[in-house]
């Protein structure tokens, strides 16, 4: 089995996990093959307290991502939060530029509308609701932050523990198929990392 040496520059916990609990579903959905192997040196280096950290660092650190640390693939994670819905692609896009264009191939943006908790509220809803075909996107998006946090947590500042046990189980129930047909961030997500896949 090939290995896949990757590493991580995003805004918390509930990113990170995320991240971790849904790449081997990715590789499985694509019928690819990886052993994934998480460089959590590379982590705590750049590790990231929130949003504006990650856009201060994340495109000197992908430089030293594959410069001294011979990684394969860097994702960088941070919340679409109250910019423009309609300018996404656009937002998104200036990110990718940011990046030096010798590891930009390499390095896989997730930049979730408006935070990684409105994806999970996604995925919550479709194990709730198997048989719905409402489209809930605009009524999933248009939730405030703090109040997405509740609505997925059932509390504002649970620990750290606890939310990572709680992500773990609802991603391992992700419906990838249905979930990049109703959030365009997650379908970018999904479709950029079949890109790189393409080139590894």
């Amino acid at each position: 089995m090939k290995q896949l040496k990757y590493s991580l520059i995003c805004e918390d916990v509930a990113h990170k996990t995320f991240v971790e609990t849904v790449l081997p579903l990715f590789i499985r959905h694509t019928n690819e093959s990886f052993d994934f192997i998480f460089d959590a040196d590379f982590y705590y280096r750049f590790k990231a307290r929130n949003s504006k950290d990650v856009l201060k660092r994340y495109a000197d650190a992908a430089i030293v991502a594959f410069r001294d640390y011979d990684m394969d693939l860097l994702l960088i994670g941070v919340d679409y939060d109250d910019r423009d819905r309609s300018a996404f692609n656009k937002e998104l896009d200036g990110l990718y530029g940011a990046v030096n264009e010798v590891v930009r191939d390499k390095s896989v943006i997730f930049f979730p509308v408006q935070a990684i908790e409105h994806w999970l509220l996604f995925i919550k809803f479709r194990i709730e609701n198997p048989g719905s075909t409402k489209n809930i996107s605009t009524d999933i998006e248009k939730i405030i932050r703090k109040k997405a946090k509740v609505d997925f947590f059932g509390e504002s500042r649970m620990p750290r523990d606890k939310q990572k046990k709680m992500i773990v189980e609802i991603v391992g129930q992700i419906d990838i198929k249905w979930l990049i047909s109703r959030s365009e961030s997650f379908k970018r997500f999904y479709n950029d990392f079949k890109c790189f896949l393409t080139q590894t």
